[in-house]
């Protein structure tokens, strides 16, 4: 599994004091029967809305499409795109107005949904219902590292409030019990190293112990860190010399964490090993086009980096101290490179729209620059 990728995913945003949030889940363990054969799919003939790509590896990958006038459809290759097999959902998830979907590997995923989780351990045939902790809905908040060990938090938001109330649970049985952890409320306005002012996301778990959470007023923030699986946090000083907040984090293939932070001046990463932090090296994001979406940089490894630029890509080869444009070869018709996941040995995997801005899904075995059609 790409690790760099999931987005989780795992944005703080704050609009009208309401948390857009897409949490990362892993899955609990089923027995693994025969994957679906492979078939090319007739797809309808105005072509459907991609939602999201979900990457495991240069092989396997999923996407969530949204045909016209349709609920969500979800796709899965384990060819390189070159064939795909439609994932039958639940009813209740095809119903679903937003669906979200964690790929662990070729068989296990996880849905998330407004209303709470499943999760599938052969690729899609059969589902299971996730129980969430006593009063929680959203399956965006649970965050696993494992199938059977993870954590929930809470991210409601009171309208008109000055802080964000939130709690954390903890799972060791692929959440058949939660054990509460803490919470900050109005009775308990102090806990763990929290407290109610500002608004709180966990960024992302790198084992059972450790992981890093994000504070965020206003336009300003703080990064925070466990070392004892969320029971307490405590902030981390780091060398960013200016206002920021935290945007996502990433645990890559070779052990670097990499976040990813928005300061006045523009986007920046922090990469670390080690336990160290080195200091923030500029990545070239452009502003949001006109559906207000960002493009996303691809972390490869601590010195590997790209983002995506219209008909090219940027990259840096030493960990953001310089950049460079990068010419690409795409399809005929395709224009813009969107989202981009770039795998060690070259492999990798691109959102690309075309003149009226119809997304494709598009793939690469030289490190992006020749890019092929791979996608419904």
């Amino acid at each position: 599994m790409h690790e760099s990728r999931m987005r989780s995913a795992l944005t703080v945003a704050v609009a009208c004091a309401v948390i857009a949030i897409t949490a990362l889940v892993y899955l609990h363990p089923w027995s693994r029967p025969a994957a679906p054969t492979p078939t090319r799919l007739a797809m309808p003939s105005a072509a459907p809305t991609i939602v999201d790509l979900e990457v495991v590896s240069g092989r396997v990958a999923w996407v969530i499409t949204r045909p016209p006038g349709s609920g969500p459809l979800v796709l899965a290759t384990s060819d390189s795109g070159r064939t795909w097999h439609r994932v039958e959902l639940p009813a209740s998830a095809a119903a679903e107005a937003k669906l979200g979907l964690q790929a662990i590997d070729q068989q296990h995923l996880v849905a998330h949904l407004t209303g709470g989780l499943l999760t599938t351990a052969d690729g899609g045939r059969t589902w299971r219902a996730v129980p969430l902790p006593p009063g929680q809905r959203y399956g965006g908040g649970a965050r696993f590292v494992d199938p059977m060990r993870g954590w929930y938090q809470d991210l409601s938001v009171d309208a008109g409030g000055a802080g964000q109330r939130t709690a954390m649970w903890w799972t060791v049985d692929g959440g058949v019990t939660w054990t509460e952890l803490w919470r900050v409320d109005a009775q308990h306005p102090s806990a763990a190293g929290l407290t109610l002012d500002g608004t709180k996301l966990v960024l992302g778990f790198r084992d059972p112990s450790h992981g890093w959470l994000a504070v965020q007023r206003g336009d300003a923030g703080s990064v925070l860190a466990t070392v004892d699986g969320g029971r307490s946090w405590s902030p981390i000083d780091l060398p960013v010399g200016e206002p920021a907040v935290a945007d996502s984090l990433q645990v890559l293939g070779d052990g670097t964490i990499v976040l990813l932070e928005r300061t006045r001046s523009g986007w920046v990463a922090l990469a670390s090993r080690g336990g160290v932090w080195e200091g923030p090296r500029p990545v070239p994001i452009a502003p949001p086009g006109p559906d207000g979406e960002t493009n996303r940089p691809a972390f490869t490894d601590h010195d590997h980096w790209a983002v995506a630029d219209g008909g090219r890509m940027l990259v840096t080869a030493d960990a953001g101290r310089t950049w460079r444009p990068a010419a690409v070869s795409l399809p005929d018709g395709v224009t813009m490179l969107r989202d981009l996941w770039l795998l060690p040995g070259g492999q990798g995997w691109a959102i690309a729209a075309d003149a009226i801005g119809t997304r494709v899904v598009l793939s690469t075995r030289d490190g992006g620059r020749r890019w092929s059609r791979s996608g419904p």
